[in-house]
């Protein structure tokens, strides 16, 4: 197979669109072997991107370990269980797909004797209620909102409406396939009374993403989020203490690519970003992740 066609299937499967299945299995998230599911793609990203998913573990080390992390589109517990295993903190697993969800607990049950009571789950779609839709399972190891008006839509519940103590989050990471703009404008008394750190998944594939996300920024701003740091969708450190206009530079680059049909180079960015208030567990975690697997 020529190089090309081999980074083209790879990159395909990164995107879910690979047509290959593949059965159910096991895979180990540090010493837990956790069930996943068929078209899983974690094992083949990790083995083929050595950076894919190793960043928020090592985020997850420099916190201390009173406040709440929450983890939206938590999908079937990998994060979370990645992450519990290199902190104390507690963790609120929300995910609303039936099919990735029932993973989600069969995987949770496999730390509780040494984790007890440390998570708590929801089955829900987080959102403003601005966006409706329903779920969408053909990319076979995530769901993605399918943007519909119809009456059968899945219910929105803003994250505010969910948590009880708005004023005790610490971390909030959100991967919902390009909706996670619409996830964080749901916790604006989150972001006013704890200010948590933010990673998510700038997933642009359409124009009202695209717009979605600039007004996302506005907000940010406005909150003190000035602290951003950019990933790459294979997980390497594009830009360090960035400014939202950077970011909305690489947005239009991205979503460009998808929009006219040019070469590809990546498909979306993660985003990092804190206030002053967080700025040192930030800066802490950026440091070793380069010092433990960038420059290794």
């Amino acid at each position: 197979m020529k190089a090309e066609q081999m980074i083209n299937k790879i990159v395909s499967r990164l995107k879910g669109t690979s047509k290959t299945k593949h059965k159910k299995g096991k895979y180990k998230i540090g010493k837990y072997e956790i069930e996943i599911p068929p078209d899983f793609a974690l094992p083949v990203f990790q083995q083929s991107f050595k950076l894919y998913d190793r960043f928020l573990p090592v985020l997850a080390k420099n916190l201390n370990g009173e406040k709440v992390i929450i983890d939206v589109g938590a999908n079937i517990g990998d994060t979370a269980i990645a992450m519990i295993q290199n902190c104390k903190n507690p963790v609120i697993c929300i995910e609303p797909s039936d099919t990735f969800f029932s993973y989600l607990e069969k995987n949770l049950l496999r730390i509780e004797s040494e984790y007890p009571s440390r998570v708590k789950t929801f089955k829900t779609l987080v959102g403003t209620g601005l966006i409706t839709g329903f779920l969408d399972h053909t990319k076979g190891g995530t769901a993605s909102l399918k943007v519909t008006k119809d009456s059968d839509s899945i219910t929105h519940v803003a994250l505010d409406k969910i948590i009880d103590d708005v004023s005790n989050i610490l971390l909030l990471k959100v991967d919902t396939d390009g909706y996670d703009f619409d996830v964080i404008r749901s916790a604006e008394e989150i972001l006013s009374h704890s200010e948590p750190i933010l990673f998510w998944e700038n997933e642009i594939s359409e124009d009202f993403q695209h717009t979605g996300f600039n007004d996302l920024y506005d907000l940010l701003e406005k909150k003190g989020y000035k602290y951003i740091y950019i990933f790459d969708n294979f997980g390497n450190l594009m830009t360090e203490e960035a400014t939202f206009a950077t970011l909305r530079n690489i947005n239009s680059y991205v979503y460009s690519m998808k929009k006219y049909n040019c070469t590809r180079t990546i498909y979306y960015t993660d985003i990092l970003a804190s206030t002053e208030k967080n700025s040192i567990f930030v800066k802490k975690a950026i440091d070793e992740y380069k010092s433990e697997w960038i420059n290794k």
